[in-house]
């Protein structure tokens, strides 16, 4: 039941990262992608701190091994820095649908990468699961893209950034997959990675000249709503959930579960915000559950 509990772990993950694709793509649009990839962590960083001292009775994490703290470090950084900068700058740039479609192809990155890295293996049936309920996620997302204008050159620039996110999305998992070991809790693990983004978001605001402007547009209380609700859901609850998720199954097929945010986007377009949801979407959606089904049964 151990790798069972880990897919439905991943599979909450996909819900927090739905809930967050709407909230920070509506942010960016007020107040810059990237004002919101730096504020949200230093809204996330300290319940993080909190949540850490229940679940370890520690602030922070002290006597671990260097690798731990230097594989956590290095996730961190491309996970909540290096990755966040592109998905977040994507989901202005063509929306939170079409770049989530994009980021499917992390899971093939990651399962790729595992096995090169870290000598992960995955069963035929497994990658059989994986390479369906990835097609049947963006089936359903190119159906919604059927008949639309040529792309103009914000939106090739929005997909390459997209791409980009999603192999800087896969090695961080990696790495973080690799640096869960018996020496730390996975609560203490997403401390490190929020504490390593936040140094490479400060940084980068810094080098930009736009550290102290960040802050004053949370002037915006809209946007600091926004950007506060999605720092809860996806940085805090989401990322815990993902460590959890990566401790009890395969990188690969945590990453594949994780993506099926678009399928999960359905509903909520259809009921929430009254769009017509086009038929074509729920054959994909009928493939990427079956995809998903196997993965939990094999």
């Amino acid at each position: 039941m151990t790798p069972i509990l880990g897919h439905i772990f991943a599979l909450l993950t996909a819900g927090c990262w739905a809930q967050n694709s709407i909230v920070y793509a509506a942010a960016g649009k007020r107040v810059t992608s990237q004002t919101v990839t730096h504020i949200r962590l230093w809204i996330a960083l300290p319940i993080i701190f909190i949540v850490n001292v229940i679940f370890t009775g520690r602030l922070f994490p002290a006597g671990l091994s260097g690798s731990t703290y230097l594989l956590m470090g290095a996730s961190g950084m491309l996970g909540f820095c290096i990755a966040d900068l592109f998905i977040f700058f994507a989901f202005v740039e063509i929306g939170p649908r079409e770049t989530l479609v994009v980021l499917t192809l992390s899971p093939i990155f990651s399962t790729f990468f595992s096995w090169i890295f870290i000598e992960e293996l995955l069963s035929p049936l497994q990658i059989l699961g994986i390479l369906t309920t990835i097609g049947g996620v963006i089936w359903v997302v190119l159906v919604e893209k059927k008949g639309k204008e040529k792309r103009n050159r914000n939106e090739r620039i929005g997909l390459l950034f997209a791409f980009l996110g999603a192999i800087s999305q896969a090695c961080g998992m990696v790495l973080a997959k690799q640096g869960l070991t018996s020496e730390i809790h996975p609560v203490s693990a997403n401390l490190l990675r929020v504490c390593a983004g936040v140094f490479g978001l400060a940084v980068f605001a810094l080098l930009r000249g736009r550290f102290r402007e960040d802050f004053t547009k949370m002037r915006d209380t809209r946007a600091l709503l926004l950007i506060s609700t999605g720092a809860l859901i996806g940085p805090v609850l989401g990322i815990i959930l993902t460590m959890f998720a990566l401790t009890l199954a395969p990188v690969g097929i945590v990453t594949t579960i994780m993506q099926t945010s678009p399928i999960i986007l359905l509903p909520v377009d259809r009921f929430v915000f009254k769009k017509k949801v086009p038929w074509g979407a729920a054959g994909g959606t009928v493939i990427a559950i079956g995809g998903a089904a196997l993965l939990f049964l094999v």
